[in-house]
């Protein structure tokens, strides 16, 4: 056989075993721009970053061509992923709790309510020429959530009660004072009480007839939830 024809067919051989990539079942990620080469930057923004429990966060990012560039990444599948926090410190495996696909000019956003203490990111998994990419990781602090009522009954009394989320069971509350609105120095605990095994509370003292108050109650965190605080009530004025 000739030179010639042995490396024709060595050059098919060769073309045969370049594989072709694997495509999608749906659009492949496009854009970004021809130069430079394509390093992604995957960016994560949190809002708000403390929250009471039970509440809705928002998350929005953009799949962007290197730092800085107005190159968005179009149709890539972005999975949003939480991570627990325990005592302060992760626990446990990345869970994606949402995926999205970048629109256009590779913006993406998406929401959901949140219990507990937690980290959050965004990743994309390597798909046409884009690498797997990772956001930055945001911390989420969650408050207990504890709400207060208050009534006045007769005899001079003050009766506050309300509940917390997530439950919190055989766990101290405290009664705190503060001066009027605009001449505020601070917290005085006043008395406490403990939430019932539904995380539920009540409690009830007599006070000075007449005087106004200002009141809030207050709970100290958990081992996965930041401490809480409810609302103030200001003007409670105790009557015979």
């Amino acid at each position: 056989m000739s030179l010639r024809k042995l490396l024709s067919i060595a050059a098919v051989g060769s073309a045969l075993a370049v594989a072709a990539p694997a495509l999608s079942a749906g659009a492949a990620p496009s854009g970004g721009c021809p130069n430079p080469a394509a390093r992604p930057v995957l960016s994560l923004t949190v809002t708000p970053t403390t929250i009471k429990s039970a509440h809705a966060i928002s998350e929005s990012g953009r799949f962007n061509q290197n730092t800085g560039s107005s190159c968005g990444i179009k149709n890539a599948s972005v999975k949003l992923q939480r991570r627990a926090l325990v005592n302060n410190k992760p626990s446990g495996s990345w869970t994606t709790w949402k995926t999205v696909t970048t629109g256009s000019q590779g913006y993406f956003s998406a929401s959901r309510i949140v219990f507990n203490n937690e980290q959050e990111r965004a990743i994309f998994y390597k798909a046409g020429s884009f690498p797997t990419t990772v956001s930055a990781v945001t911390t989420e602090n969650v408050r207990i959530w504890i709400t207060k009522a208050v009534t006045t009954p007769a005899g001079c009394k003050i009766r506050l009660t309300g509940k917390t989320t997530p439950v919190q069971k055989g766990r101290h509350v405290f009664i705190q004072s503060r001066g009027p609105q605009g001449k505020f120095q601070g917290w005085s605990t006043i008395g406490q009480t403990t939430t019932h095994s539904d995380g539920t509370y009540s409690t009830s003292a007599v006070a000075k007839c007449g005087q106004s108050y200002n009141l809030s109650v207050f709970i100290y965190h958990s081992a996965v939830n930041a401490s809480g605080r409810s609302a103030t009530t200001f003007g409670i004025t105790p009557h015979h």
